[in-house]
């Protein structure tokens, strides 16, 4: 990923700048107070920096910082997946956009691929795509975390760091696991223990869907069997031959039909009509008299279905609110407890994988530790060998690998470089380098590191801090091996260092209508060629032609 387009509005004497950049190196230079520390300045915003409503330019309600990022194909698909996987919409096709917004209200925003996060996850985001180096800012070279990465990518040992990892991070989840299945014993213990018996007392029970259904429809026929059979008995009575019944009525209609249809045509439809009424009535009356005979009134038969409807009820009552959801939960605690096993069959699957995860992790962290031990005094000399011409020529360099208690995700040490003046002792970084050493060993270890540094975009400002001509170029050669892999830029008051740039930009400071402004324009030939002299000073006619031998190595004249 690399930075294509940087716009900053009304941000410190900036009202407005819209500048695009191309991969490789870039060079940006300028007079002393020019400015360029508000193009570093909002490069810092963009990765998370604290904001302050004094950046604002005077008499604007806002201050607004965006880049423009562009994925590569080949390189960022990884980068791609992870940020989708935390909810962002970005693809290689499109752009992915940065933004920051500072209030005068002191209240700011910033927003990562259209959507709004906070400043902090900002930060988090842009970490493993920008890296600044400056007099100022906090640079990467002093984190533990970078350190062992670089000298584990010149071990040859990325691919192995990276399994011993996973290993730990197995191994710590693995241990929590078993920890906690430990610390719960009792309670797993209760509820295996009923989740067996739950599964024993429906299986007992035997039930089945839509037995309830029935067995209601059954004790509402039991409980009511007498008056059920009386009120068939009636029925049978009414549908009776007995003169005077309302049966022995309508078949004497029915005959008073047939004479009537004998005499009058129409009638003959509505005896048919009478027929099949009366024919649907004797059927009614042979059900009737069926169901008589097969009425059940036991007593014990109610018994029997009230209990059984009893254990169904008690059984909705501790596993479902239906038939159906009893046995499916049942069939989920047996497959449950078929797949998962005992409660000590558990804790031993858990203690089983544990050992064998921290034997791999134990054979592979010592492993680890050999490669280092081997590689620790060559990348030292490499080191010492590369930082000598970058004006710490004096200065040695040592990987500190101290070791810990037991293997984490860092190995079975931890790596830690350390740097000493001559008769001195060695001490950490930060505690002796200075801001410009710290950037010149941080171009060193990069170039030793090339294709292990994740960080694809590097800023370099006031590398140059208190060197020769002659460091310069050293230093120019190098940016010019990591510029293969990397964008990066370089603020710089050394046209040595400049001239190594692929394109350079000049930050001015102007005066207009009483007000000033700061803007920044790219250098074509011609004037990149008088910036370079600008930057020698001296004779005119001589800056120029040594700022043309200097463009010789980089840049093809017209």
């Amino acid at each position: 990923m690399y930075l294509t387009r940087l716009r900053i509005k009304d941000l410190a004497l900036v009202s407005l700048i819209d500048v695009e950049f191309p991969k490789g190196i870039v060079a940006i230079t300028g007079e002393t107070g020019a400015g360029k520390s508000t193009v570093m300045g909002s490069i810092q915003l963009l990765l998370g920096e604290r904001a302050d409503v004094s950046q604002i330019r005077h008499g604007s309600p806002k201050a607004v910082v965006e880049g423009v990022f562009e994925f590569e194909r080949g390189r960022d698909e990884g980068m791609i997946d992870a940020l989708k996987k935390d909810g962002f919409d970005v693809s290689l096709e499109e752009p992915l956009i940065v933004r920051r917004e500072i209030g005068s209200n002191g209240r700011g925003a910033a927003f990562f691929a259209d959507q709004m996060i906070s400043v902090k996850r900002l930060g988090e985001l842009m970490a493993e795509t920008v890296d600044i180096h400056s007099q100022n800012a906090q640079q990467s070279l002093t984190k533990r975390n970078w350190q062992r990465v670089s000298f584990d990518h010149y071990a040859g040992a990325d691919s192995l760091a990276g399994e011993v990892a996973a290993l730990y991070f197995q191994s710590k989840a693995l241990k929590e696991e078993l920890e906690e299945h430990r610390s719960k014993e009792r309670e797993l213990l209760r509820l295996e223990e009923l989740w067996r018996f739950q599964v024993e007392e429906v299986s007992r029970a035997q039930l089945r869907e839509g037995e309830e259904e029935e067995l209601l429809e059954q004790e509402k026929s039991l409980s009511h069997a007498e008056e059920i059979r009386e009120l068939l008995f009636s029925l049978e009575e009414s549908l009776g031959d007995e003169e005077g019944s309302p049966f022995a009525l309508l078949k004497q209609t029915n005959r008073s039909l047939k004479q009537l249809a004998g005499l009058y045509a129409p009638a003959e439809s509505w005896e048919e009509e009478f027929l099949n009424v009366i024919g649907s009535l004797e059927e009614l009356k042979t059900e009737a008299s069926r169901a008589s005979d097969k009425l059940n009134a036991d007593p014990e038969e109610l018994n029997r279905v009230q209990e059984r409807l009893a254990l169904i009820g008690s059984l909705k009552k501790k596993y479902g609110a239906s038939v159906k959801e009893v046995l499916e939960e049942t069939e989920k605690i047996r497959v449950r407890l078929s797949e998962g096993g005992s409660f000590d069959e558990r804790k031993e699957k858990l203690e089983k994988q544990l050992s064998e995860i921290q034997k791999e992790l134990k054979d592979k962290a010592d492993k680890l530790s050999r490669i280092r031990a081997k590689a620790a005094l060559p990348f030292s000399k490499s080191v010492e060998a590369e930082i000598a011409p970058l004006g710490m020529g004096g200065m040695r360099f040592k990987v500190e690998l101290e070791k810990q208690d037991e293997p984490q995700s860092n190995g079975n040490e931890s790596v830690e470089f350390m740097i000493a003046n001559v008769g001195q002792p060695f001490m950490s970084l930060q505690k002796i380098a200075s801001g410009g050493e710290l950037s010149r060993l941080t171009l060193a270890l990069k170039c030793l590191s090339l294709g292990g540094n994740a960080v694809q975009i590097l800023f370099f400002d006031e590398i140059d801090s208190g060197i020769s001509a002659t460091v310069a170029g050293a230093i120019g050669k190098r940016m010019r091996l990591l510029g293969k892999e990397h964008q990066v830029f370089v603020i710089t008051h050394m046209p040595v260092i400049a001239a190594c740039g692929d394109v350079q930009y000049s930050v001015e400071k102007s005066v207009e209508r009483n007000d000033s402004f700061v803007g920044i324009k790219r250098l074509e030939k011609g004037a990149r060629k008088a910036e370079l002299a600008r930057m020698l000073g001296g004779n005119e006619k001589e800056a120029l032609s040594y700022a043309a031998k200097l463009l010789s190595k980089n840049w093809e004249e017209d």
